[in-house]
């Protein structure tokens, strides 16, 4: 009995100071429905789904959505959850209800002869859907109701898919379903009572209520028992994707872990002993479901603690250190220094009277730095030394240990070194009065560095220099390999390289700025701060944070509490116990799985968008949002799914066709944009973990429409309506052009009217009419009565012609009546003068003098002009006159020439006419042709009257020529 009894004291104190798991819990203050969970599954967009006997819960890491009965859930006690082809199915006690909508759900419910039993399984096999119940067997879902299964189990408390079958996990042992063979038992498994059954490496597990974990090999046609926990009855067994098992009962949690055995139990820091399932999330987390303390998240195995309830004397842990014997000493804040025995034993030490705030450890000696002196402990006696053994202080701060074993000793008041070997204090440095209240030494390459109170000094030849003053309070100082010191203040952390000092920031937000300790191993180094643990790569300077979610058991690391042992695990205190770290896991707890990211919002003028609007948006490639310009105030919000540690996400996005880089990350998933300009864009947006492993780019394409008086309808409205406005304009510029147009050829044609008519009367004038009746009176009295009556018809016949063509439209008479006029014209003169002059009128012969027309009139001025002033001078010669009409292309060439005295004889001889004929006639024809031109505008050129020259000087007549276009004689 004396043997069992010290045998129990023994693993009662093992059991003391065992260490402890981190869990976060979840519960009913964090918004889980209720604290009983039966059920978790995840889905493929990252969500963790959590099924309590209170109704359903979507959990993102942050918050939970709650579903119930008012959603559509057949009701709020959940059984069982699954998610098949993408949906998810609720299992309850009477019956199971389906996502049939984004956040709602349908029901089905079990027929009314049975009562109400729970929903243990449901699982799509061969494209059916089966639903197992604890107490009424094996159901088929087909048009919405749950047909039974003949000769199924009733007692069904879990169901696997294989290939080829279903396996149930009954009462009564194993059984296989399958369309061809019905239930079978599974040859060679017992007829326990089974809780779960699983599959791994293609061999089927179960776990019984008799605490029992088998494996059957259908090829040994044996089941063979993997553990064994007797009076444990297991509620569920799984396998992670380690490879390790996981058993759950209300006794906790079990892990079998290659051939290690670690149990989750309230003593080994589980919330609760009553776990109804656990599981594993694509990340890699474990999750429990407990029986009243709702929804728990196993932390890992990397970082551990102790506290009180592991049997230390206090939580406060400020120095750690293990001596050459293995005993592993802790000093606390409050309750003194104790040591932990290689055998589990803790032993408190009453000898040092106040707090110790260091231990370090040389040759077989304990050094203690207090308050109250140095304590100096051999494992059999203690001494102490004081101000008047040497040291500069009793108040001790720091302790470091050389290469050759001495000690640095830091104290309030300066600086101290003990000689392990002489076993006395040195004073170790001139002139270091001003040194005082040293935290911490380090040698690097046979240079020493002292942290102070607010400065940095280095010891070269045997003097110290200061080298940095802050204004605040100096903790820690650390070298890397590459000779750069790292400082640790109560402002926040620095770096000094190459004689250059640089704050190096381990957050954004400011929240670790208070560095307690520094700790360099291999290529990283550790820093404690007020916001957790921090690991810097050295080579690349990223910094990777440990907090809550990384089973921190309190975010407040204690000052120069780090300590490294066995090159494995690093210790160090916090506000709520002692931190274990293996170093050996710690690249293994990285998790390298990206994080999700989805869209949850989208508000326009902070009026939020419909949820069907934004699924349409996110499913559809082709999709565009549309936004007027004048909604031009959106904003997106964006739910980053990473269970690990949900706190360290931050955001990057980038808008294309506005910015050319992504932009800086930042812990707010929203993404607010204001007064874009109109066009098209494309938002991606991505999550990024504190590792460094970022989500899957999310993208959504959206338009910002222009204003109206910016889109092309208002152009072409624009244009359309100046088009109209410059027609119109045009419009009323020529109607006032042609009433102008109009009032001038009024006015022209009145002239001409008038101009025909002094044509006319030119052409009748009196001293014309006075010598033709003269003649005709000369030929009457010469009883010449042939001639008078000769040149009486062609008087009357020229009358009649003249006065016919001032009746002729427009003035304008066809050439021939204009030829034949003129030539009774010339008749008549050559009749009265005698002979005096001959005429020839030469037409060509592609003239057409039918279908040509001209003005009436306009020749015989010129004719009458040559007669008088050209022919009847002369004296010694009979005049000529040729009138010649000749085609030429688009003209029509009428030129008029006589040899008669000439433009400058002419001139002179004006003196003996004084009448003037010639000029009326030719300036009133000139007059007509101008004004017919302007009235038609059509081309008649008059070129002349010109004098002929011949050759040798002699005067030869006068001609003019008219060019008349063919178009204007039409």
């Amino acid at each position: 009995m004396r043997s069992v009894f010290l045998l129990a004291s023994l693993l009662l104190c093992l059991t003391a100071f065992s260490q402890r798991y981190a869990f976060i819990n979840y519960s009913t203050k964090e918004g889980l429905p209720q604290s009983q969970v039966n059920a978790i599954i995840q889905d493929q967009d990252g969500y963790l789904w959590v099924g309590t006997l209170g109704g359903l819960a979507r959990f993102d890491g942050h918050d939970f959505t709650s579903f119930g009965k008012n959603d559509g859930l057949l009701n709020n006690r959940i059984t069982h959850l699954e998610i098949v082809n993408e949906r998810i199915y609720v299992g309850h006690d009477k019956g199971i209800s389906f996502q049939c909508a984004v956040d709602s759900f349908c029901t089905v419910s079990l027929p009314q002869d049975i009562p109400p039993k729970n929903i243990t399984g449901i699982l799509d096999f061969k494209n059916k859907i089966y639903v197992s119940t604890n107490g009424a067997g094996l159901f088929l879902l087909r048009d919405k109701q749950l047909i039974h299964v003949e000769g199924s189990p009733e007692r069904i408390r879990d169901m696997v898919l294989s290939d080829t079958s279903i396996f149930l996990a009954t009462r009564n042992g194993i059984f296989s379903f399958s369309e061809k063979e019905k239930f079978q038992l599974v040859p060679s498994t017992s007829e326990s009572s089974y809780s779960s059954v699983f599959l791994y490496d293609n061999l089927l597990y179960g776990s019984t209520y008799d605490g029992e974990l088998i494996k059957n090999e259908p090829e040994n046609k044996q089941t063979k028992t993997i553990f064994l926990e007797e009076d444990n009855p297991f509620r569920n067994a799984f396998n992670d994707s380690q490879g390790n098992f996981w058993l759950n009962s209300k006794n906790g949690v079990v892990l079998i872990k290659n051939e290690e055995i670690i149990r989750f139990t309230e003593s080994t820091g589980l919330p609760i002993n009553d776990i109804n399932i656990v599981f594993e999330d694509r990340e890699k987390n474990i999750w429990f479901g407990s029986g009243g303390k709702g929804l728990l998240k196993f932390t890992g195995e990397l970082l551990t603690h102790f506290n009180e309830k592991s049997g230390l004397p206090s939580d406060l842990i400020i120095s750690v250190m293990r001596d050459d014997k293995e005993n592993l000493w802790l000093s606390t804040y409050d309750k003194g220094v104790c040591k932990m025995m290689d055998d589990g034993t803790i032993i408190t030490e009453d000898y040092i009277p106040s707090i110790v705030w260091n231990m370090t450890e040389s040759k077989g000696l304990l050094f203690f730095g207090s308050n109250f002196g140095l304590h100096i402990y051999d494992h059999k006696q203690w001494r102490s030394l004081y101000v008047e053994d040497g040291l500069p202080s009793n108040r001790v701060t720091g302790l470091k240990r050389r290469r050759n074993g001495d000690i640095y000793i830091g104290t309030s008041e300066g600086t101290a070194l003990y000689d392990i070997n002489t076993h006395s204090l040195q004073k170790p440095f001139k002139n270091d009065a001003s040194i005082t209240s040293v935290r911490d030494f380090i040698e690097f390459n046979d240079q020493l560095y002292i942290a102070a109170q607010n400065e940095i000094y280095r010891i070269r030849d045997n003097n110290p220099q200061l080298i940095h003053r802050f204004d605040a309070g100096i903790s820690c100082i650390e070298v890397d390999q590459k000779g750069n010191l790292w400082l640790g203040t109560e402002n926040g952390l620095y770096i000094e390289s190459k004689g250059i000092l640089k704050s190096f920031t381990l957050e954004s937000n400011g929240g670790a700025e208070y560095i307690n300790f520094l700790r360099k191993i291999d290529s990283v180094l550790f820093v404690g701060t007020n916001n957790g643990l921090y690991e810097i790569s050295l080579s690349n300077k990223n910094v990777r944070h440990y907090d809550i979610n990384s089973g921190l058991v309190d975010l407040e690391t204690n000052l120069n509490s780090s300590y490294l042992d066995e090159g494995r695990y690093l210790w160090f205190g916090t506000a709520a116990g002692l931190m274990k770290m293996d170093l050996e896991a710690r690249e293994t707890g990285i998790h390298q799985i990206p994080p999700k990211v989805h869209l949850t919002s989208i508000k326009i003028n902070f009026e939020k968008m419909g949820g069907t609007r934004i699924q349409d948006l996110i499913t559809s490639e082709k999709e565009t949002l549309e936004i007027a310009y004048k909604n031009n105030n959106i904003s997106f919000e964006f739910d980053g799914i990473y269970l690990t540690n949900p706190g360290g996400l931050k955001y990057s996005y980038y808008l294309e066709g506005f910015s050319e880089t992504w932009s800086p990350t930042e812990e707010n998933p929203i993404v607010n944009f204001t007064n874009l300009s109109p066009g098209e864009y494309n938002l991606l947006f991505k999550a990024i973990t504190d590792n460094g492993v970022e989500s899957d780019t999310f993208q959504i394409a959206f338009e910002i429409l222009p204003p109206f008086y910016r889109t092309w309808w208002f152009y072409v409205l624009c244009f359309v309506f100046l088009a109209g406005l410059v027609i119109l304009m045009d419009r009323l510029r020529v109607k006032r052009l042609e009433r102008k147009n109009y009032r001038l050829k009024l006015e022209f044609e009145n002239k001409l009217t008038r101009l025909e008519q002094h044509s006319l009367n030119a052409s009748m004038n009196r001293h014309f009419i006075f010598n033709a009746l003269n003649s005709i009176q000369y030929y009457i009295n010469s009883s010449d009565t042939k001639s008078a009556n000769k040149y009486l018809s062609r008087f009357a016949k020229l009358i009649r012609k003249n006065l016919d063509s001032s009746s002729h439209k427009n003035g304008m008479v066809s050439l021939r009546d204009e030829l034949e006029r003129l030539e009774l014209y010339l008749e008549l003169e050559n009749m009265r003068f005698q002979g005096k002059f001959d005429y020839q009128i030469k037409i060509g012969r592609h003239v057409e003098v039918e279908m040509l027309r001209v003005p009436a009139m306009f020749l015989q001025p010129f004719v009458e002009n040559s007669i008088i002033h050209g022919i009847l001078p002369l004296k010694d010669r009979k005049g000529l006159i040729t009138i010649k009409i000749t085609d030429h292309l688009d003209h029509i060439r009428i030129e008029i020439k006589d040899n008669g005295v000439g433009i400058e004889n002419s001139l002179k001889n004006k003196k003996v006419y004084p009448d003037n004929h010639e000029s009326q006639g030719m300036l009133i024809t000139k007059g007509r042709i101008e004004l017919l031109q302007k009235i038609s505008a059509r081309s008649i050129e008059m070129i002349g009257p010109s004098q002929i020259n011949e050759n040798d000087s002699s005067l030869n007549g006068t001609v003019v020529i008219f060019k008349i276009l063919k178009q204007y004689l039409e």
